[in-house]
């Protein structure tokens, strides 16, 4: 090899280490603000044989965690705008203040905390109680071992804020404080005792940092399902059962799925001409419930808007129903493998939704009519 060729290769191969450690350095910093953001909106609180902790997502989360993400897993342009879209759209980034409880109960008796829309409330700079608009139903329901759920709060302009929940501690509330605000210091603390939280002021409270570690007591629980805390790792490339629960309903399971971009092939996912649809094939509702979902994964609304029933299409318009399929996370849900249960020409499809490092299970009921011999969606 010449001194130019060595010389040149040489070159080639330190632009490709810069751009290499360029991108690293980028998604470690992204990263880095991202946890710098959860951690000043992390507060952890021990009650009455339990530990709660509650996270809140602030908007400013968005970016640092999409570009953090989009990195590490060499997501695609298209990608990387479907998984911002999706991140917002479960947080109701713009539109709510979103909070994630974990409840630890490892006591013999559960934790109630219901009615849950009268026991949690934020409480803003001016000592006005809010409470939420919406919550994820587990709440309501005993807390056994760990229960994680989401619950919405009105969107706040002023960040000065505490949350108080009633149940943790006999006869009191327990005040969430963050230091993502001017009322905390630490955003992992331990709160005074239960008699002095129950107003947000601060003026009876300490604060000190602590290592909180969980009880490791094993009791006897009931069988109740419960999210499990997922690790910072890529998408997974097979499906984890687990993940749904029990099975012996003899659902059926389909594996992670990309989509086609483009497709490679024709196949019945190709909708007919329309002077042409008389001859369509007549298909079973099975048969039309593989071709719709495979046209949700391919983000093509149209197709599946095509499927619809007459009656469907009378209801909903092209433009809504777009906006419906492609808004929140299921479609996303839907390429990281599903749930089918039949329940007669009804399915019940279950997607395992991964947001941030908490994975939740959502169903969406598809029934169908016959038309002209073949099966149509009905929405």
């Amino acid at each position: 090899m010449s001194r130019h060729k060595a010389k040149r290769s040489i070159l080639i191969c330190l632009s490709v280490f810069c751009l290499i450690a360029c991108c690293g350095v980028t998604l470690a910093a992204d990263r880095e603000t991202a946890f710098d953001i959860l951690n000043a909106w992390t507060s952890v609180r021990w009650g009455e044989d339990n530990i709660a902790w509650l996270v809140h997502y602030p908007e400013e989360l968005v970016e640092p965690w999409v570009s953090s993400e989009a990195e590490r897993q060499r997501m695609r342009p298209e990608q990387v705008e479907e998984f911002r879209k999706s991140f917002s759209d479960e947080l109701r980034i713009g539109s709510a203040a979103a909070f994630l409880l974990s409840v630890h109960a490892y006591g013999v008796s559960p934790i109630n905390l219901s009615p849950m829309g009268d026991n949690m409330v934020l409480i803003d700079s001016s000592g006005r109680r809010v409470r939420p608009i919406v919550f994820e139903r587990k709440l309501d329901d005993p807390i056994y071992g760990l229960v994680q759920g989401f619950i919405f709060f009105p969107p706040q302009e002023d960040k000065n804020f505490s949350i108080a929940i009633k149940g943790l501690v006999p006869n009191g509330e327990t005040n969430f404080t963050f230091s993502g605000t001017t009322r905390g210091e630490n955003a992992i603390s331990i709160a005074t005792a239960p008699d002095t939280i129950t107003s947000p002021s601060l003026e009876n409270t300490s604060q000190r940092e602590v290592v909180v570690r969980i009880p490791t007591r094993r009791v006897e629980t009931p069988d109740i399902p419960s999210l499990p805390i997922l690790p910072t790792q890529p998408e997974p490339t097979a499906i984890d059962i687990s993940d749904f629960g029990d099975f012996s309903d003899n659902a059926e399971v389909f594996p992670p799925t990309e989509p086609i971009v483009p497709p490679t092939q024709p196949s019945l996912l190709e909708e007919p001409p329309e002077e042409s649809r008389d001859d369509a094939p007549n298909l079973a509702p099975r048969q039309v419930l593989e071709i719709y979902l495979r046209a949700w994964i391919d983000g093509d609304s149209e197709r599946m808007y095509s499927m619809l029933s007459t009656e469907s299409q009378g209801r909903i318009s092209r433009e809504l129903f777009a906006r419906e399929v492609t808004s929140g996370g299921f479609r996303r849900g839907l390429r990281s493998g599903y749930r089918v249960n039949w329940v007669g020409d009804s399915a019940r499809v279950t997607v395992a939704k991964k947001v941030l490092f908490v994975r939740t299970l959502e169903t969406k009921q598809i029934n169908f009519v016959m038309e002209d011999g073949s099966a149509r969606v009905s929405w």
